[in-house]
C-alpha cells in the first residue's frame, strides 16, 4: 500500500531542506587549461536589486532563463564564457571560466560590465590559471608561497597580492587529476580566498573598536574611582547620567559589531575546513599556502575575537557599576523617606496634641452651650413653682454630670471612627 506525499502536511522548511543539497552544484571544468576569474561583492539584503537586475540582464542575453527567487546558483555560457552565478546570505559571486585565448580576451569585458552594474561592494576578485602538465612540478619564483594538493597530484602557487587589475593571482598545476577532481581543487581554491576575505572584513571594526574599548575602560574606572569617594555623596545622580552614556556608546558597539565578528569567526572556520580538504604538502622548499595564511590569519581572527569579548566584558562592569550606583540612590532614597517620615511623625504628634486641646476647648464650648439652654429650662420651672431648690444651685450641680456626659459622647464617637 502506498501514500501520496500530498496527503502528509509538510514541515515549512521540508522544501528548502530538501533543495539544499542541489543548491550549489559542483564546479565542472572541462579538460583543458583555463583561466578563472572570481568576483565576491557583499550587499544589504535590501540592495539585491541591482544583483537580481544583472544576472537577469545576462541570462536575457544567452537567452537562457534567469533564475527564480528561490535559486542560488546559476550555470550558463555567457559572450562565449562559461559563468557561474552564486547568491550567499550577504554576499554574492560572480565567475567567468576562460579555455582559449579568444575567451580570455573577453574575461575583460565580463569585468567591464560588472563596473557598469556594480551589484556591490567588491569584497574580494581572484584570478585561478589552471595548467594540465604530464612534467615534474617546479615551483615558480613569480611566486611567494607553493604547496602540492589533492594527494600530490597537483601543485598550488600565490603571492596573495593583487596584480594591476586588482585581482590576486592562484596558479593550479594539475597532472593526473579527474576533471571532476580539478574542479573540486579549484572550488576550494576560490572558497579559501573568499572566505578569508569576508573573515578579514572585521579587523578593521576591531581596531576601531579597541580605541572605543580603551577610552571607555579609562571612562570606567575614572567613575569607579570617583564612586568609590565618599566625597562624592552628593554627585551620585552625576555619575549615574555619565555612566548611561558610556553603556549606551558600548551597547551601540555591541550592536554594530557583533554580527561582523561572528561572521568573521564563521568564516574563518570555513578557511581553515578548505584548506584541511587541500590536503596541502610542502615542495621546493617554500611556505605552505595554508601555513602562510593561518600565521597572519589566526591573529586577526583572535583579535576580532578578543574585542568582541573586551565589548561583552565591559559592558558586564557597567552594569555592576550602574547597580552600584542604583544601591547607593537607593540608600540615598532610604535616607530621605527615614527623614521624611520623622517630620511625619513629628507633626502628627503636634496635630495630635492641637486635636486634644481642640476636643477639650470642644467639650467645654458643647457644655456651655447646652447648660445655657438648660438655665432656661431650670429657671423657668423654678418660677411655676416645680421645686424649691434655688436655680443656680441645680444649675451649678448639673454642670458635672453635663460636661461628663459630652465627654463620654465624643470618646465614643472617636473610638467609632478608629481614632483612639
Amino acid at each position: 500500500m502506498s501514500l501520496s506525499a500530498a496527503l502528509f502536511q509538510n514541515h515549512p522548511a521540508r522544501d528548502a531542506a530538501l533543495r539544499e543539497l542541489h543548491a550549489r552544484p559542483a564546479l565542472q571544468l572541462e579538460a583543458k587549461n583555463a583561466l578563472i576569474l572570481r568576483f565576491v561583492f557583499t550587499f544589504e539584503p535590501s540592495e539585491t536589486a541591482r544583483d537580481t537586475a544583472l544576472i537577469e540582464a545576462l541570462c536575457l542575453e544567452s537567452q537562457v532563463a534567469p533564475p527564480d527567487q528561490r535559486s542560488r546558483a546559476l550555470q550558463f555560457r555567457w559572450r562565449g564564457l562559461m559563468t557561474r552565478w552564486e547568491r550567499h546570505n550577504e554576499f554574492v559571486t560572480y565567475t567567468f571560466i576562460a579555455y582559449g585565448l579568444a575567451d580570455e580576451e573577453r574575461l575583460s569585458e565580463a569585468a567591464d560590465r560588472l563596473f557598469e552594474t556594480q551589484p556591490g561592494l567588491l569584497v574580494a576578485k581572484l584570478k585561478l590559471t589552471i595548467k594540465r602538465t604530464s612534467e615534474a612540478f617546479i615551483p615558480s619564483p613569480d611566486f611567494l608561497c607553493a604547496s602540492l594538493v589533492g594527494k600530490g597530484r597537483a601543485m598550488l602557487q600565490t603571492s596573495f597580492t593583487d596584480d594591476a587589475e586588482g585581482a590576486v593571482n592562484f596558479n593550479l598545476t594539475c597532472g593526473e587529476v579527474s576533471d571532476g577532481e580539478v574542479g573540486t581543487l579549484a572550488q576550494h581554491v576560490m572558497e579559501v580566498e573568499m572566505y578569508r576575505m569576508l573573515a578579514l572584513l572585521a579587523l578593521p571594526i576591531a581596531r576601531r573598536v579597541g580605541a572605543v574599548v580603551r577610552d571607555a575602560e579609562n571612562e570606567v574606572g575614572s567613575l569607579t574611582q570617583r564612586l568609590s569617594d565618599p566625597a562624592s555623596e552628593d554627585a551620585v545622580e552625576e555619575l549615574f547620567n555619565e555612566l548611561t552614556a558610556v553603556s549606551g556608546g558600548i551597547e551601540r558597539e555591541i550592536a554594530t559589531s557583533t554580527y561582523r565578528f561572528s561572521a568573521a569567526r564563521a568564516y574563518g572556520a570555513l578557511v581553515e575546513e578548505r584548506l584541511q580538504r587541500l590536503q596541502e604538502e610542502e615542495i621546493g622548499g617554500r611556505p605552505r599556502i595554508g601555513s602562510f595564511m593561518m600565521t597572519r590569519l589566526i591573529p586577526a581572527l583572535r583579535t576580532c575575537e578578543s574585542m568582541h569579548f573586551a565589548l561583552k566584558d565591559l559592558a558586564d562592569r557597567t552594569t555592576r557599576l550602574m547597580d552600584l550606583i542604583r544601591t547607593r540612590i537607593d540608600l540615598q532614597l532610604s535616607r530621605q523617606n527615614v527623614a521624611l517620615l520623622t517630620v511625619i511623625n513629628r507633626r502628627t504628634q503636634l496635630q495630635f496634641r492641637l486635636q486634644q486641646t481642640v476636643e477639650g476647648l470642644s467639650v467645654a464650648a458643647i457644655s456651655y452651650y447646652i447648660l445655657g439652654l438648660m438655665t432656661y429650662v431650670v429657671k423657668g420651672a423654678a418660677t411655676a413653682g416645680l421645686f424649691k431648690i434655688e436655680s443656680e444651685i441645680l444649675h451649678a450641680a448639673l454642670v458635672p454630670p453635663v460636661v461628663l456626659v459630652i465627654w463620654l459622647g465624643i470618646r465614643r464617637l472617636r473610638k467609632q471612627h478608629g481614632l483612639d
